[in-house]
């Protein structure tokens, strides 16, 4: 575990898929341009960026070291896939969103075995798995507050993200051989504290 873990009673954990630094750094450009005509109360950091597998909460510390244990366990039966990212996309009212996300694409059933392992190694230890269909995403920004309705932005969106340039590079495939344990700082830039990357 990474020796800068805070000391508190308990860690608000999640596991996911992170995304690697060449295409962090390709996404925080796009959303830099971005930022400058739709404006979001929250745009995420670039070392931020991740694919939930599951969003675990507030975890005690002491049950820390059983659950990595069961991941790398669970880690053992699974094998490299690859992802590539793919459309721009919304989540709440289209006129003023909640949240901005890009798709990913590629072997996406394994990414939802992945995501089912991650659910049976957990469960055992306490962790229920959402009730919610499973949809794969990497959130850039949180909370429209454009003056304009968003929903007459979107179109004009997704015309400049794809391009010929940029779909090459978006659609660029990485492979993944790892997941990570992350816990929340809230407040803190980045905010997310990877506590465990465990191979496969």
């Amino acid at each position: 575990m990474d020796a800068n873990v805070s000391d508190r009673d308990s860690e608000r954990l999640f596991i996911a898929v992170k995304l690697p630094s060449e295409l962090q750094q390709v996404v925080a450009d796009e959303c830099s341009r971005l930022s400058q005509e739709y404006h979001f109360a929250k745009w995420t950091h670039p070392e931020d960026y991740h694919i939930t597998l599951q969003f675990l909460g507030d975890t005690p510390k002491t049950e820390i070291p059983d659950l990595i244990l069961a991941l790398k366990q669970m880690a053992e039966q699974c094998r490299p896939f690859k992802l590539s990212l793919d459309n721009w996309n919304t989540f709440g009212l289209h006129e003023a969103p909640r949240v901005l996300w890009i798709g990913v694409s590629g072997e996406l059933e394994e990414l939802n075995s992945l995501a089912a392992r991650v659910h049976s190694a957990t469960a055992p230890l306490g962790f229920p798995a959402e009730s919610r269909e499973y949809k794969p995403h990497l959130t850039v920004a949180r909370k429209y507050r454009g003056k304009i309705s968003f929903d007459d932005k979107l179109l004009e969106i997704l015309l400049k993200l794809d391009d010929e340039k940029r779909s090459e590079i978006f659609h660029r495939d990485w492979t993944i051989d790892s997941f990570v344990l992350y816990a929340t700082r809230m407040y803190a830039i980045p905010m997310y504290e990877m506590i465990e990357n465990i191979t496969f």
